[in-house]
């Protein structure tokens, strides 16, 4: 069983010269009983 879906999730951070694509159309499912860690680099 499917909990939790995202689909074509994009978020930008900053404008012209200082802007950062933290995320680039990412799509994703979660199962009932799966585990899931997102984890990245830290400012």
């Amino acid at each position: 069983m499917e909990i939790l879906r995202v689909e074509n999730l994009s978020k930008i951070y900053g404008s012209d010269s200082t802007r950062v694509v933290a995320l680039d159309n990412v799509s994703f499912k979660i199962e009932k009983g799966e585990f899931v860690a997102i984890v990245g680099a830290s400012r």
